[in-house]
């Protein structure tokens, strides 16, 4: 892609604050309190190998980790911890000559991972600005600015506020905000805002239907038993939330074909219009279902592994520890599907075309 002079000098800034951004990460140690120890030298000890049950192995290490503390009263000093590393680095992690790791009570806490976020954070915005220009770089303080009202609207939870209505504050506001960026203030976005919402009230009535008649005896809620408040909001909020950006994606593009559609012919018929909507609706409806079913799908994989490692047969697992993620992603393609027929005709409305 050809990159005029302004998007050059643009790039060019963004690559200078990447950078200076990487070297700061490298020699920020001072701007912690906890001591950070720089490994300079890893020995094995000793080597154990573990079988479980099912015949699976398991190895485990135990290594002499040395190092310089890099902050803090005990700069300069050498530290020599005792480190038992497992070969799956589920609990434990694998460390190498030159890590920054955090330490405490000579003992290492957790690897120093603030270079590494810096890195991936600065490819990731040098690319969305060459594919993106400016849109791309506004998607991203989208991004930020819808993280700061979770967060904000997160705290008012703790002081007491009803969960489901922040909840419902949230999505209006993430709908609004995230629309009205990266699309702009006019009658597509207009419509794409009040189609979302609409949508994501009526799955709403929908789950609470549900769940009344059902009293909440379809789903297993073994996920949500480290819970120290009643999950039923909780659960709620977690499946109008997880399908809103597939409900969002379909409403702007339904609003944007259909606004496209009466630009280029004004005369043309709601019976045209219907059948549009419905053939793109029919396109992107079976792509945006998979993308909730292979974002719910990797949320569980990890656990999925282990519980096949473990001897679980697969219906176990499922009824056990994929139910709530089979739940979300089934309510999440409803709202997908809902919002189809929603935003076209709220499209229609909004657009004021006569029906021929």
């Amino acid at each position: 892609m050809k990159l005029n002079k302004i998007d050059r000098i643009i790039l060019l800034i963004i690559s200078i604050v990447s950078i200076f951004s990487i070297i700061f990460s490298l020699n920020n140690d001072s701007f912690y309190k906890k001591e950070i120890m720089k490994i300079t030298s890893i020995e094995i000890k000793d080597e154990d190998i573990s079988i479980s049950p099912n015949g699976f192995k398991e190895k485990y290490t135990t290594k002499i980790i040395k190092g310089k503390i890099t902050n803090g009263s005990n700069i300069g000093s050498e530290e020599i911890i005792s480190y038992d590393e497992s070969y799956s680095s589920v609990i434990t992690e694998k460390y190498k000559v030159g890590d920054k790791v955090f330490i405490s009570n000579h003992d290492i806490d957790e690897l120093k991972r603030d270079t590494y976020v810096i890195i991936i954070a600065s490819i990731f915005i040098i690319l969305m600005y060459i594919l993106g220009r400016i849109r791309g770089l506004v998607t991203i303080f989208t991004v930020l600015f819808n993280t700061l009202i979770f967060y904000s609207l997160l705290e008012l939870y703790f002081k007491g506020m009803n969960l489901l209505l922040l909840c419902i504050l949230e999505i209006i506001l993430f709908t609004c905000i995230s629309l009205l960026i990266s699309s702009g203030k006019n009658k597509k976005t207009l419509s794409a805002i009040v189609s979302s919402i609409v949508s994501v009230f009526i799955l709403l009535i929908i789950n609470l239907i549900v769940i009344k008649l059902t009293d909440y005896k379809g789903t297993n809620f073994n996920e949500l038993s480290f819970l120290t408040v009643p999950f039923e909001d909780v659960f709620i909020c977690s499946i109008m939330m997880g399908g809103l950006g597939a409900i969002m994606d379909v409403s702007i593009t339904i609003s944007s074909s259909i606004s496209e559609l009466i630009d280029k012919d004004k005369n043309i018929s709601n019976k045209s219009l219907i059948k549009s909507g419905k053939m793109i609706g029919k396109d992107i409806m079976g792509t945006m279902i998979n993308v909730l079913f292979f974002t719910y799908l990797c949320s569980g994989l990890p656990i999925f592994v282990l519980a096949l490692r473990n001897g679980y047969s697969i219906t176990n697992y499922i009824n056990n520890n994929f139910n709530l993620e089979i739940t979300r992603f089934l309510t999440g393609s409803i709202g997908i599907v809902l919002t189809i027929p929603v935003s076209l005709f709220i499209s229609m409305k909004i657009f004021k075309k006569e029906a021929k």
